[in-house]
């Protein structure tokens, strides 16, 4: 080999040599922004809390969610109605400090949620709030709460205004059991009824000849439909109800959970077995409803309609966080084109581009009671039963 031929042959080696770590360079970014986009993916609905899993296939296959279906026990309270015992859960209410102090009482998360002092009048019922008289369990220490009606009356709601019972000094308090008997002891001038702003979320579970039905298969998973019922056990020694918390997505999103208590109109309160509550119409035009966004096709999920899980407009402690919501149905033109969509931006961007379409749900009638929770607050509740 002459010398020609020998540096020839070097620069050969040179040149690949350069090449090679010129590729690496280049090549080592692109390889870690990848990997950082799909961890980010990845992670984006977790919240720390939990993972998702795609399972291999093509587009609009299959969505896995871990831990999608949360058995969660929750605190109930007991109250009055037409002089009969009846259960309830507290879940939000539009005065901080009485949220605050409801969470500290009961050991469980209760929502601050302003907007529900918006809702309008005539759909909400009332309740009968005992500031002093008698001891017991009620809000602030007393006795029982009162309210006017319950499911099946004409003017149930599971948004209650608040009414401060107040008795007077030198009156002996009785066990007041009805709105009849308080108002009564208001016309006798033995107590003072004063209304406030704050209403509260507190869907009745058990009532006098009535109750949220009951799930028949215990055996929660991932993969547990959504329906029949959502409730799995009703607890009235323990004063605890075990509700189904669903996993969904919240405007941003992070990770949330939610229950579903009522809904409007009749056929889809039947289909997830809930209480039909036809007031909740009456809200739907006003500010205390939020979108909540569910699909229609796509990628199969743990969604109510089997599809992906759906994407909450507001989520617990966002100022506009409400636990009632105004249902659309996001369909996809074309669902083999789906992705996993988890932001209201998503939705957003895929309908300027045309991909899918956003419809009001039942002529935009559809409303549900479905109070979201934090991750933490599911898991620090999820029932050992």
């Amino acid at each position: 080999m002459n010398l020609r031929d020998s540096k020839s042959k070097r620069t050969i080696v040179l040149t690949s040599i350069a090449a090679l770590a010129l590729l690496a360079v280049v090549a080592a970014p692109l390889i870690t922004q990848q990997r950082s986009a799909a961890q980010a993916s990845s992670s984006s609905s977790m919240n720390m809390t939990s993972t998702t899993t795609a399972i291999t296939g093509p587009p609009g296959s299959v969505l896995k969610l871990s831990r999608a279906n949360v058995p969660m026990d929750i605190p109930l309270k007991q109250g009055y109605v037409n002089g009969n015992p009846v259960f309830y859960i507290n879940t939000d209410i539009s005065d901080q400090k009485l949220a605050g102090l409801l969470t500290n009482t009961t050991g469980f998360k209760v929502n601050y949620a302003p907007l529900l002092a918006q809702a309008p009048g005539d759909a909400v019922a009332q309740f009968y709030v005992f500031k002093n008289g008698m001891k017991g369990n009620g809000t602030l220490g007393f006795q029982p709460t009162v309210g006017n009606a319950q499911p099946g009356d004409a003017n149930y709601s599971p948004l209650w205004k608040i009414n401060i019972v107040e008795w007077k000094n030198g009156i002996t308090p009785t066990q007041l059991m009805s709105e009849k008997e308080v108002l009564d002891a208001k016309a006798n001038g033995d107590l003072t009824v004063t209304p406030t702003n704050v209403v509260a979320n507190c869907p009745f579970i058990q009532w006098h000849g009535g109750a949220m039905m009951i799930r028949t298969d215990k055996n929660i998973t991932d993969d547990s439909t959504y329906g029949p019922t959502q409730v799995l056990k009703i607890d009235t020694t323990k004063m605890i109800v075990t509700m189904i918390a669903h996993r969904g997505f919240g405007p941003d999103g992070r990770a949330i959970y939610y229950i579903v208590a009522d809904s409007t109109p009749a056929d889809p309160a039947m289909m997830m077995g809930v209480t039909f509550a036809p007031n909740d119409a009456k809200l739907i035009s006003s500010p205390a409803v939020v979108d909540l966004f569910q699909f229609m096709n796509g990628i199969k999920g743990s969604g109510p309609m089997g599809f992906q899980a759906g994407i909450g407009g507001s989520g617990p402690g966002d100022p506009n966080y409400t636990p009632i919501w105004k249902i659309s149905f996001n369909t996809w033109k074309d669902p083999s084109k789906a992705r996993i969509l988890e932001t209201v931006a998503d939705i957003t961007a895929m309908q300027q581009a045309g991909m899918i379409t956003v419809i009001p749900a039942h002529g935009g009638m559809h409303s549900v009671n479905c109070p979201f929770f934090d991750p933490s607050t599911v898991f620090a509740h999820q029932s050992k039963a």
